[in-house]
């Protein structure tokens, strides 16, 4: 099972940081992920959350913010704020799996991405935004984080239509594993997919722990992603 290090080794390193991707591809990562916005003057930057509340204290969204003021933000807290640019210098062995986070990316955007020094895998939230990619991107570095799926039809509908307009890799969300199997209803109508699983422990949150990588690994997912990388890694060289 391939374990992918979300928002980097964020449990010990700064989340979405070099520092953070770079050391959780030492660790042993199949992939690190991170996530990419567009400030209020078109600044693409490397932040999870949609607004500045949690790490800034700010309650604005990314986008009705400039670069220069969201710089300023997280600085006085003590968070570096990386840009694209900044994440094209990344230089360790693990992919790096790009959320994105973008209304509606073109194909120059993936062309870019497709041309820098990293190896990217592209996370997409949208069909058309797959479709997109895969007019660059082979199937295999094409992940659709699936918009959440408030029934198992939704979930099934949502996976056919990323699979069809070209993605070679599904997510899922742990607790819609009650809904949905990997194996029969996933990879029964997108054939040929890997399925990956965002750890969501009720008690445990996307930290991830022993029990639920059992269940993952019973139920034949082929990747993770998780908060904490080296549990995941010990849990894999121990099985």
């Amino acid at each position: 099972m391939k374990l992918i290090a979300h928002r980097g080794a964020s449990l010990e390193r700064p989340e979405n940081t070099i520092d953070s991707l770079e050391y959780g591809s030492e660790l042993g990562a199949f992939a690190v992920e991170c996530d990419v916005r567009m400030t209020a003057d078109g600044r693409y930057v490397i932040f999870h959350d949609d607004n500045l509340k949690r790490l800034g204290g700010d309650d604005r969204a990314v986008s009705d913010v400039t670069f220069d003021e969201m710089n300023s933000i997280l600085d006085a807290k003590g968070h570096h704020l990386m840009t694209l640019d900044e994440l094209f210098t990344y230089r360790g062995e693990a992919f790096v799996l790009l959320h994105i986070k973008l209304d509606n990316p073109d194909e120059e955007f993936f062309r870019t991405l497709y041309n820098s020094p990293v190896k990217f895998i592209c996370g997409t939230t949208k069909a058309d935004m797959t479709r997109t990619a895969a007019k660059v991107f082979p199937s295999e570095r094409i992940l659709a984080f699936m918009e959440t799926g408030n029934t198992r039809e939704e979930i099934l509908e949502g996976a056919k239509a990323h699979f069809k307009a070209g993605a070679g890799i599904i997510r899922l969300w742990e607790q819609w594993l009650k809904d949905v199997t990997p194996d029969d209803d996933v990879r029964g109508i997108c054939p040929g997919a890997e399925v990956f699983i965002m750890s969501s422990d009720p008690v445990t949150g996307m930290n991830g722990n022993k029990e639920s990588l059992d269940n993952l690994v019973r139920l034949g997912a082929d990747g993770v992603l998780l908060n904490n990388i080296r549990l995941g890694v010990d849990y894999m060289k121990n099985r």
